[in-house]
């Protein structure tokens, strides 16, 4: 990570990563922070911290490339890579929306919702008139656990029934709903919850 500052930090570059790295704990967490996160814990480096930022958005692309080309399907390892990516080191539960057409190809991506260390209030009608919009036939559901216990909750399984049960009625497919960990990730469908 030194190396990567170097030309922004010149010869801080070394205590900046060293500082970066003690701050968040990990890369990962660096470059998931938020630009305010980052310039915060940099103190003076704003060129560095926009240097962060500029690489999460390559790897971000890069990630995009890679599962955009292939069906949505629960069990992709690109899929998880790109989802683990965009919410595994996120210190608050978010719930991430992949929409796929009826062959199950890509559409579109985005984060829907946003709770707190242990939750997440989730409605059901933006995420419906979203798919209604792009002309989705289906769409996988994702949401990150912090406290890294990669099982649904009773909460979590109850709530993605219910949705199941309105969009079949609507003729739109839920594929599957990912419980994401740093380490680890869990299919509702495969483990028999939907």
């Amino acid at each position: 990570m030194a190396e990567f500052l170097a030309p922004f930090a010149g010869d801080q570059a070394d205590e900046l990563a060293g500082r970066l790295i003690g701050r968040f704990g990990s890369l990962n967490r660096v470059l998931s922070a938020s630009a305010a996160q980052l310039n915060a814990a940099a103190g003076g480096h704003e060129r560095a911290c926009a240097a962060i930022a500029g690489a999460r958005r390559l790897v971000e692309a890069a990630l995009d490339e890679e599962f955009v080309r292939a069906p949505v399907d629960g069990a992709d390892p690109a899929l998880h890579h790109y989802l683990r990516a965009r919410l595994a080191v996120s210190e608050t539960e978010r719930l991430h929306v992949v929409y796929c057409d009826a062959a199950q190809g890509y559409l579109a991506d985005e984060t829907v919702a946003v709770g707190d260390a242990a939750r997440i209030e989730a409605r059901a009608r933006p995420l419906i008139e979203r798919a209604l919009a792009l002309g989705a036939a289906g769409f996988l559901l994702a949401h990150n656990h912090p406290s890294g216990v990669c099982r649904p909750s009773a909460d979590d399984i109850a709530a993605t029934r219910r949705l199941r049960e309105i969009t079949e009625a609507l003729e739109i497919t839920l594929v599957d709903h990912l419980i994401v960990t740093r380490r680890s990730i869990y299919s509702m469908r495969a483990g028999g919850c939907l």
